[in-house]
């Protein structure tokens, strides 16, 4: 099978959505580019998975002059990423066929079909790319069509935020471009490889600068803290088919870069570069499920738990360069496979519950937990569906973070007495650390399934809410399943899927921890089955059901209310008290004359939220000094001709100067 031809006709499905889509009348070829797109990508999945399964670790998909001579090629690594994206994009494009229709009045339908589709092109060229100048093409494609599509629904506050996500973004593909500059020297970005050559050159401070700037570009992007700003403000305002996407895979770009610039093109990291990755990999998770656990917002509270998750998988990251810095090679192998396990985990699962939150919001008419609530009982099989998604991203087993997390922590458990107390005490402080967001991440999603499907609803648009179309429900379906499966399947997983080499030294085993243990996840899944199984039948038999009322929950004589239930809110307030001194409450009263004559008759609203502490204490203040220069810059515009003429005869000199 000519896997290299498969793989073309992905890439021109999907180019050839977007030109369809721009050419479409208003729209009015929705169905049919939605279609084509999902049939595009779910080509470039399958292929994927083939060459994933021939054991091949590399693939010419096509070797032209066009990009400056940049190959398409297919390494084990992107073809893992590649099949992650093209399957959640094939599902995403099914999801989006319906759901797009219900807010044809908000959004432009033809232009958003197509920056979706030059979106899932833009990633498909950053896998494929084998020069770094044909990355960093994609990667800017990546970036410009995402940027678009935050500012859908073209409202302040999503415009104030894609222009955030852009400045942010910019940067950090700012310091990409500098490291391959630094790293090339005088030469040209004429393939990976080259630059690994040349980086053996170089001083090992000059090497340690390059490495920061490659860990701020790609974890600016992975909204690693303290980069994470944007994340976010931009993954809750775009389209939910587009959330998904950009959480469940633009964020992967970001780890696939990384571990081609740390593995495959720098030499080995040392233990500064190490833990430097692990800290704010660590950081990252605190952060980002704390703020998960605060939130109100149902979209923002999947964005941190995103903070989150990718805060797990960069400590798996920096652990594996810190362990083969102090020469365990194979404890390095197992954490990046569970770091890899964890990244596919994370793609099905979030992509999921990002799709299932456009569900929720469209049922409550409103992104608030506070009026959600009852959608279990009026979308059964939905709500089934949320919740296995909701337990998988708790890592709680036999789910697919869970195995994920299992391999790591029982590889540091099973070696930690034999390692030198420098490493045991690094393992030990990320076993904790792992331990708090664990618990803290499982008390996230309670909040977010508790509040939003549980007890009666808190609004009349929940009330009146009904199941959603089988092109929108069934990809989260699919999602589900995918992730229990992974669960399931993780020790074939991780036996089947022979990683390619990251460098020509470093190896992918395949003896992983999981693969050896006790713990066998058909076993435990079995065994969840029965238990459920029993409950139901002695419940079943210890009730005479013949004679049995069904009657309303007992109500003290009153009537039972939606005000009497819990709020996202109350349910977390035992953690804002804990928390009160990295989360500071943001409380703000706006009040409303209700008669021009008298300021004292006023209408007030009081609103209660968070402050972003990075926000506010880095961010802010390097804003203000920006402003502050450009204030004073511009009193340089002052009208005078003469002035302006000088102006430009003192740079002449200066240039000059410079040159001579």
């Amino acid at each position: 099978m000519n896997l290299s031809l498969f793989i073309l006709l992905s890439l021109f499905g999907t180019i050839l959505s977007a030109l369809i889509a721009f050419i479409s009348a208003k729209g009015q070829g929705h169905r049919a580019v939605m279609i084509l797109l999902a049939l595009s990508t779910g080509v470039g999945a399958l292929s994927s998975a083939l060459f994933l399964l021939s054991g091949q670790t590399q693939l010419i998909v096509l070797q032209s002059a066009w990009l400056f001579g940049t190959p398409f090629v297919f390494t084990t690594l992107s073809a893992l990423f590649f099949f992650l994206l093209n399957t959640v994009a094939c599902l995403a494009s099914v999801y989006a066929i319906k759901y797009v229709e219900q807010y044809a009045e908000i959004y432009n339908v033809r232009i958003l079909d197509a920056l979706m589709a030059i979106f899932v092109f833009g990633m498909q060229g950053v896998l494929l790319s084998g020069t770094p100048f044909g990355f960093l093409f994609f990667w800017e494609v990546m970036s410009l069509s995402s940027f678009f599509l935050v500012m859908a629904d073209k409202e302040a506050a999503s415009v104030r935020s894609a222009l955030f996500y852009l400045i942010m973004t910019h940067l950090g593909a700012g310091a990409i471009l500098a490291g391959f500059m630094i790293l090339s020297g005088e030469s040209n970005f004429e393939s990976f490889t080259r630059l690994a050559v040349l980086a053996q050159n170089l001083p090992p401070a000059t090497l340690f600068g390059v490495f920061l700037l490659f860990l701020f570009g790609f974890g600016s992007k992975a909204g690693l803290v303290p980069f994470h700003v944007w994340l976010p403000e931009a993954h809750p305002q775009a389209p939910s088919h587009i959330s998904a996407l950009m959480s469940g895979v633009m964020l992967k770009m970001a780890l696939y870069g990384f571990l081609v610039m740390v593995f495959g093109v720098l030499p080995a990291a040392g233990t500064t570069a190490s833990l430097i990755v692990i800290a704010l990999g660590l950081l990252s998770a605190l952060y980002g499920v704390i703020y998960a656990v605060l939130e109100r917002d149902v979209k923002r509270v999947l964005a941190f738990s995103s903070i989150e998750n990718m805060g797990i998988i960069f400590t798996m990251v920096g652990v594996a360069m810190f362990t083969q810095a102090q020469g365990l090679s194979d404890f390095s192998h197992v954490a990046i496979g569970a770091a890899l396990l964890f990244a596919v985990a994370h793609a099905f699962f979030k992509s999921g519950l990002f799709l299932g939150a456009g569900v929720m919001v469209h049922a409550a008419h409103s992104r608030s937990l506070e009026v959600m609530g009852g959608i279990a009982k009026r979308m059964p099989a939905f709500s089934g569906a949320m919740l296995v998604l909701a337990l998988s991203a708790a890592a709680l087993p036999p789910f697919s973070a869970f195995m994920a997390e299992w391999v790591f922590i029982q590889n540091i458990v099973s070696n930690l007495a034999t390692m030198q107390p420098l490493v045991q005490g690094v393992l030990v402080l990320v076993l904790a650390m792992m331990a708090l967001v664990g618990g803290l991440a499982l008390f996230a999603m309670v909040k977010f399934f508790g509040i939003g499907f549980l007890a009666e609803p808190r609004s009349e648009h929940v009330a009146h809410a009904h199941a959603p179309e089988l092109t929108i429900s069934l990809p989260i379906y699919l999602l589900a399943a995918c992730s229990v499966a992974i669960g399931l399947c993780a020790p074939w997983i991780l036996k089947t899927m022979h990683f390619a080499e990251l460098t020509n030294t470093v190896q992918w085993h395949t003896d992983f921890a999981l693969t050896n243990t006790t713990l066998n996840p058909f076993a435990l899944f079995a065994l969840l089955l029965v238990v459920f199984g029993l409950v139901f039948i002695a419940r079943r038999a210890s009730s005479n059901i013949q004679n049995e009322r069904s009657y309303h929950t007992w109500d003290c004589g009153q009537p039972i209310t939606s005000g009497m239930e819990y709020t996202a809110t109350a349910f977390s307030a035992p953690i804002r008290f804990f928390s009160h001194m990295i989360t500071r409450t943001k409380k703000q009263v706006i009040a409303t004359p209700v008669l021009a004559t008298n300021k004292w008759i006023a209408s007030r609203t009081f609103s209660l939220g968070l402050r972003q502490i990075w926000y506010d204490g880095l961010y802010v203040p390097i804003q203000n000094t920006c402003l502050w220069i450009s204030t004073q810059v511009r009193k340089i515009q002052n009208g005078v001709i003469q002035f302006y003429i000088a102006l430009i005869f003192i740079a002449l000199v200066v240039t000059l100067t410079i040159a001579l």
